[in-house]
């Protein structure tokens, strides 16, 4: 239960991040006069961005089991695939996919206009946006295990 918790501090400091990471690019594009996105509440619960929430989720559920359970353990390799596919996911899947998704959209935008719903965008992640995921999630499951020693 407590892998759980730390898996649940890593997803939530992802997001908290990209609140502050998303604060700090509005403030820069507004002094420059360029108009960005507004941080809302919403952004907490945003996908997509950086840093990638759903690998620092993964990665920290596999680096826990790898620090209190051992690197060699059949549970690790179990959550050190699932981390893999979510993270293959993320870049080779769902980013190709949010490409095609805004271009059928203004495509579709050129023949029937502006007034027909946009097809539900899925936000895929970049290399950038998944390492710092990465780092999110091994950071705080090892601040957790091996600083506090939540898992003893």
């Amino acid at each position: 239960m407590r892998i759980i918790i730390i898996c649940i501090l890593a997803w939530f400091t992802a997001q908290l991040l990209k609140v502050i990471i998303n604060s700090v690019k509005y403030a820069v594009a507004k002094s420059k006069g360029i108009k960005g996105e507004k941080v809302t509440i919403d952004t907490l619960f945003k996908l997509g961005g950086m840093p990638s929430s759903h690998t620092a989720t993964v990665i920290s559920l596999a680096a826990s089991v790898g620090l209190h359970s051992g690197w060699t353990s059949d549970v690790f390799a179990v959550a050190g695939v699932f981390a893999f596919i979510v993270m293959f996911d993320a870049f080779k899947v769902r980013l190709p996919i949010s490409y095609l998704t805004d271009a059928f959209n203004s495509l579709r935008d050129k023949v029937y206009g502006r007034d027909t719903e946009d097809l539900k965008k899925v936000e895929g992640h970049t290399l950038p946006e998944i390492g710092g995921g990465f780092v999110v999630g091994f950071t705080v499951a090892y601040l957790m295990v091996r600083v506090f020693n939540f898992l003893a």
